[in-house]
This record gives C-alpha cells, sequence and structure tokens, in this order.
C-alpha cells in the first residue's frame, strides 16, 4: 500500500540517533585445546631439563643355578634432555584520541587491544607446540626457540614415504623431515596406538586438525566396527554423523579437533598427535605481562605485551604422531 500523503518518516528525519549495540562480536576463536589438556609447569632457566628413566626389556633367559656366583652389570644412568623457552610478543601502538572515543562495548581501545593480544600470545604458544620446530639456544643474534611436539616425537611416529624422524640428540630437538602425505585410516591409528602401548605409553587423546577429524568420523563406515549407539530419548529425527571416542585393544581414545591446527596451516595440520596428557606441560619462565615501561611515542600509547614458554615433554616415548596426512583437505 503506498503511503499517506505528507507522512513524515526516518527517511525525512534528521539526528536519528547511532543505534550501536554495545556488543563486539569476534569471530576469531581463542581455544587452545593443547593447553588445557596438559598442565603448566614453572620454569626457572631458559634451558629447562628434566632426566628420564628406562627399564631393560624383559629377559626370556633369566635363570640361574642353584649356588650361583653374582656378576653384576653397570647400572644405566638416566638420561638427560631439554628444551629452551621462547619469548613471544605481540606489539600494538593505539592513539590517545582512540582511547577517548565512545565504543561500542563502552571499553577503551587500549583494554581491548590488550586483551586480544595476550590471547594471540596464547594462541600462538599453542601452534608452535604442536608444530616441527626445532629448539634452538639462541645468542645475542638468534631468538632461542623451543622444541615443538613433532619434533619431539621419534619413537612412536608413523610417517609416510620418505619421512624421517626428528628427536633429541646433543642438546637440542631436531626437526622431524616431512614424507610424503597420505590419507588418515584406522590401520595407521591402531599401528600407532599400538606402537606406543608397548613403548610405555598410554595416550587417551588423539589431538587433530578438523579435516582429520571430519575422516575419524567417517570410519564408522568401516565392516569391522561396531555402529555407534546413542540415547536421544524423545528427540527423533537426530542423525549420528560424527564419532568422539575409539576404544582401542589398549583403552579409550577421545579424539579431538584443534581448529587452531588448521588455523596455523598445512605445516601442523598435517600431524594428529595421541597424547598421553600427564607427560605434556607447558612451562612458563615469564607468564604473558605488559611491559608498562615501554616508551611512550608522540601522541600514542605502546602496548607491549610478552610472555616466553616451553613445551616440555617427560617421556617422548609415551605420545605418538600420526604424520605427513591431508591436514586440511582431501589435497593437502
Amino acid at each position: 500500500m503506498a503511503q499517506i500523503t505528507n507522512t513524515h518518516d526516518t527517511y525525512d528525519a534528521v539526528g536519528i540517533r547511532e543505534d550501536l549495540h554495545g556488543v563486539v562480536s569476534m569471530v576469531s576463536p581463542d581455544e587452545r585445546p593443547l593447553q588445557k589438556l596438559i598442565s603448566e609447569r614453572d620454569c626457572t632457566d631458559t634451558n629447562p631439563r628434566w632426566t628420564q628413566d628406562t627399564l631393560a626389556a624383559p629377559d626370556t633367559t633369566n635363570a640361574e643355578v642353584q649356588g650361583f656366583e653374582y656378576s653384576y652389570a653397570s647400572a644405566t644412568p638416566t638420561a638427560e634432555v631439554s628444551t629452551y623457552t621462547q619469548i613471544i610478543s605481540k606489539l600494538a601502538m593505539v592513539s590517545e584520541t582512540a582511547d577517548k572515543v565512545r565504543t561500542a562495548d563502552g571499553k577503551t581501545e587500549t583494554s581491548r587491544i590488550k586483551a586480544n593480544l595476550g590471547k594471540e600470545i596464547l594462541i600462538d604458544a599453542e601452534a608452535i607446540a604442536l608444530s616441527n620446530q626445532a629448539s634452538v639456544a639462541g645468542d645475542s643474534s638468534t631468538a632461542p626457540k623451543m622444541g615443538g611436539l613433532r619434533a619431539w616425537l621419534a619413537s612412536n611416529d608413523s610417517m609416510g614415504s620418505g619421512g624421517a624422524s626428528g628427536g633429541f640428540s646433543g642438546g637440542l630437538v631436531g626437526v622431524a623431515t616431512n614424507g610424503t602425505q597420505r590419507a588418515f585410516t584406522k590401520a595407521l591409528l591402531k599401528d600407532v596406538i599400538s606402537d606406543t602401548y608397548v613403548a610405555g605409553g598410554n595416550p587417551n587423546t588423539l589431538m587433530c586438525s578438523p579435516y582429520v577429524k571430519e575422516t575419524f568420523s567417517g570410519l564408522m563406515s568401516d565392516t569391522d566396527i561396531a555402529a555407534p549407539t546413542s540415547e536421544f530419548g524423545n528427540k527423533a529425527g537426530t542423525i549420528v554423523a560424527a564419532a568422539d571416542f575409539y576404544r582401542s585393544d589398549f583403552g579409550i581414545i577421545n579424539v579431538i579437533p584443534n581448529r587452531q591446527m588448521a588455523r596455523a596451516g598445512a605445516a601442523v595440520a598435517r600431524n594428529a598427535f595421541l597424547i598421553e596428557p600427564d607427560k605434556l606441560h607447558m612451562g612458563w619462565l615469564r607468564r604473558i605481562s605488559q611491559d608498562k615501561k615501554a616508551a611512550k611515542t608522540g601522541d600514542a600509547t605502546p602496548i607491549a605485551m610478552k610472555g616466553e614458554c616451553a613445551l616440555i615433554v617427560d617421556n617422548e616415548a609415551s605420545c605418538g604422531v600420526i604424520a605427513d596426512l591431508f591436514g586440511m583437505s582431501a589435497a593437502a
């Protein structure tokens, strides 16, 4: 219907107050599944060190005659391993004017940006801890770096063709050599679970990219996997198209997708980690804080956020990795 003649509407009005809801919506996720899964530990040195001990393999020939004479063997000493703490920083500059204008959520731009930078440091630490990064001692001109989990794992790493283990040697964690990428399969999962169990680990978590999690859910169609059962009560019409747990021969594995692995890119998403949470820790030499002594420059306020941390791997044989997967899509 047509508008009544001479109606004064909003198109004619001047000075209508802007309707800006007091909510700032953030799409970028800040979940950190690895750091939520493992414990934190305080570091007191830039080169955290710890020792590992092992028991001898079973000796099926261990038998002695009556009255046998003792023959002593040398005791096996513990092995020392270590990593280096990595300084992670985020910097921003906010004009004094920007801090005075009214914002949608009523907070200053400085407080908003400061909070975001702190989250971004934690996200960076999450991605680095899951990466194939070698540890670096550092010097006056070289930044020290922590060893990433992929680089640490050498005992139970299933790799594509041409792949080679990294691992700890000579005081440093060496980078692993990537192999040819391949599809995630139940056979690969079973092999790494079995290898890790035999090595002494008791993993209960598989952490992977969202794409690998989808592939895992697709394993339900395998002929030798029991159909999932769930209680939905009166919620008719529910389609079960996902799986979150895998009951292996050696325990239940909780499959956790980590979207930061995809956000970090294919270099991180290509690996799915079998984790015993008690054997991993995020060590902090310096907790995340703002450097309030950062020099002010002109009509702007500096925001310098930083933290210093390292991934602590008590014993890499307790965990495993299915490496060189298609982690982002069916071809990457």
